[in-house]
């Protein structure tokens, strides 16, 4: 950062209003004394040299920090802009990431489907099994409603099926269906232009072979997820704050592959992989080039993109905050260097007043009384310069001051955001699961055999390999009684009501799900959690609950994973000292923490009245906690997508960012 504004020191400046009127203020004053200076060594050869030269001692010592206060004001106000970009930058792929590695477990479970196997092991499939398969895949859509269409290729490239029909292409030639067969059971992941959707520039297809009984390749499985729908989304929540700048997705050759400005950064343009700060130049506009790259998601580091942010180099000159709107903005706890740099323009101010003070008793001494407007006027430009400095270092500190608190709120919000979009995906995965059908088959059964038991807790075990997020994975029957688990040695026969069973039964449509307080529970070893519920519905009668599928969430490392992702980190990767975070229900009660200050199960000592202005968006104070000094924001879970938005499920949780004082 320092040596970026030191590099293009001149360019920033003519940028910043504000600094370039800071600087002509001290340097009109600097002027004046010298001035003041010259007249009073002309008149005033009775005086000696001795006071004089202590004023041009201290004069040198205003202007070293007039320098000093000019650098910290051009560092800081190009800080502000590039650290909000840069933590801008690094949500958005972070976000991206995450909700992608989804994405690779999906693709791996679904193409091992067995109504999709079925399907495309059928020389010729008839307009029933079609019809069938068809609304299958609808349903799996209606919980992901992340991808756009669902495609079948056979192994020369006809299109078996496709759930999006406006497309009325029969064969495709995408390289992708290759690709995909000479990887066998790994994922393929594509992002680029192709035919299986050829009204868009971009489409990113997940894919993956289907297998036959006997080993042999059936066709490929493409998922297609809705990227531009998904990059919206993130870009513009990203962007509310500075609606001038552009946020891409740069390819690993350098090409933006998405913009959230098509008509100033259209795709395709050569924008180049950032390797650190810049200054671009692009169609006779100066831009603050930020980046973020992949810092990768259970190993999984997507295609290679890398997320910039493009700030207009004139919006600097708003950057300046003004300090009216900030409390105590130059805390010397929080800001040592600008505690100092005032402190110094104090102490030279009162030796130049002492200096003063020594010349107008000398000038009495000698009836050197010409020499006592000069003393007045150099009194009245000490106290001009300290005031400039006074009211610079107080709009530095709130400059500094709001850029702390927007980095918190910034990252409360994006806490809150991730844990949405994490717990959007259990939602999901229990009532797509809950459609299997040999689990339908064997609930909808008087009496399941103990090999049967064996089989269903085997394919349980296999889902909860591909989804590791899950501590178990369990089927309950209408009695609450545990039918499988996918993990043994539980010693649980009953399923209680505190896990949402009671609630999950009396579901009347597949697309409901009920989810249980975060309440300890056996099954996940009493610590606290949230169990994701969907009923089984009879397999022939669609109105009948037969059961239920249980999915307990690995509470504990997935949310201190989510917290510890969002923190700011040093150049060594460790947690920037002083910052913490926290979710909490709406009693201020701690579900997860990334720091040992925060107890789970504790509540957060805060007024009420926070958290109830919490509920309609983020809030940031300076508060007293255990006696401890903090800056705080807290930001609402408000759901993503249909998730706690138009589902019917309400949970009121925050996400709590802390900064320590001191």
């Amino acid at each position: 950062m320092q040596l970026f504004v030191e590099r293009h020191k001149a360019i920033l400046k003519a940028s910043m209003q504000g600094v370039l009127e800071h600087e002509q203020k001290l340097q009109q004053l600097d002027d004046w004394w010298g001035k003041v200076s010259l007249i009073g060594k002309i008149n005033s050869l009775r005086l000696g040299s001795d006071i004089l030269t202590s004023m041009d001692i201290t004069k040198r010592r205003f202007n070293q920090l007039q320098h000093t206060l000019i650098d910290n004001l051009l560092q800081e106000q190009t800080k502000k802009v590039l650290l909000h970009d840069k933590a801008c930058c690094q949500m958005a792929i972070d976000v991206l990431i995450r909700n992608l590695f989804e994405r690779t477990a999906d693709i791996g479970f679904l193409a091992t489907d067995r109504q999709i196997c079925h399907f495309m092991a059928q020389p010729t499939a008839d307009e029933a099994l079609h019809s069938q398969l068809h609304q299958h895949l609808q349903h799996y859509v209606a919980n992901y409603s992340v991808y756009d269409d669902v495609v079948l290729l056979g192994l020369d490239g006809t299109i078996m099926l496709r759930l999006n029909q406006q497309y009325k292409q029969t064969h495709s030639a995408d390289p992708l269906l290759q690709y995909s067969l000479e990887r066998g059971r790994n994922y393929s992941e594509t992002c680029r232009y192709s035919d299986l959707q050829p009204d868009k520039s971009l489409s990113l297809i997940y894919s993956q072979p289907v297998y036959g009984d006997d080993g042999q390749p059936l066709g490929v499985l493409c998922l297609c997820f809705n990227i531009a729908d998904e990059l919206n989304t993130i870009f513009s929540k990203l962007l509310v704050a500075n609606p001038h700048s552009i946020l891409a997705l740069v390819n690993a050759d350098g090409t933006v592959a998405f913009s959230s400005d098509p008509a100033q950064l259209p795709a395709q343009t050569k924008a180049a992989v950032a390797n650190y700060l810049n200054l671009q130049q692009h169609e006779q506009h100066s831009y603050l080039v930020s980046f973020a790259n992949s810092r990768g998601y259970q190993q999984y580091f997507g295609p290679g993109w890398q997320v910039q942010m493009w700030t207009p180099l004139q919006l600097l000159a708003n950057s300046m905050v003004n300090s009216g709107n900030t409390g105590s903005p130059a805390d010397g706890q929080l800001f040592p260097a600008l505690a100092a740099i005032k402190r110094e323009s104090m102490h030279v101010n009162d030796e130049l007043s002492l200096i003063v003070l020594n010349g107008e008793i000398a000038a009495a001494r000698k009836e050197a009384i010409e020499f006592i407007p000069v003393l007045n006027a150099i009194r009245g430009i000490g106290h001009n310069i300290y005031q400039v400095f006074s009211s610079s270092i107080d709009e530095l500190g709130a400059t500094i001051m709001h850029s702390l608190l927007q980095e918190l709120t910034t990252l409360a919000e994006l806490a809150a955001d991730i844990m949405d979009r994490n717990l959007y995906e259990r939602a999901n995965d229990c009532r797509w699961w809950a459609q299997n059908a040999s689990f339908r088959r064997a609930l909808a059964q008087n009496t399941i055999s103990a090999a049967q038991q064996q089989e269903l807790s085997a394919e349980l075990s296999y889902i909860n390999s591909l989804y590791t997020v899950y501590h178990t994975i369990y089927l309950y029957n209408t009695a609450q009684q545990l039918v499988a688990i996918s993990t043994a040695g539980t010693g649980i026969s009953k399923i209680d009501d505190s896990t949402g069973a009671a609630s999950c039964l009396q579901l009347t449509q597949p697309q409901q799900y009920s989810v249980s307080a975060f309440v300890p529970s056996a099954l996940y070893q009493q610590q606290a959690t949230y169990i994701y519920n969907a009923a089984l519905f009879h397999p022939t009668e669609p109105e009948q609950v037969i059961g239920g599928i249980g999915l307990v969430f690995d509470s504990l490392p997935q949310f201190r994973a989510m917290l510890s992702d969002i923190l700011p980190k040093n150049e060594q990767g460790d947690i920037k000292t002083g910052y913490s975070a926290c979710y909490i229900d709406h009693t201020g009660k701690i579900l997860s923490a990334s720091h040992a200050n925060w107890q789970i199960g504790a509540r957060l000592p805060l007024p009420a009245a926070l958290y109830q202005r919490a509920q309609q968006s983020s809030v940031t104070e300076q508060c007293d906690i255990n006696g401890q000094c903090y800056l705080l924001a807290i930001a609402p879970a408000n759901g993503y997508r249909e998730y706690k938005t138009r589902d019917g499920y309400k949970n009121v949780v925050f996400a709590c960012l802390l900064l320590q004082c001191s």
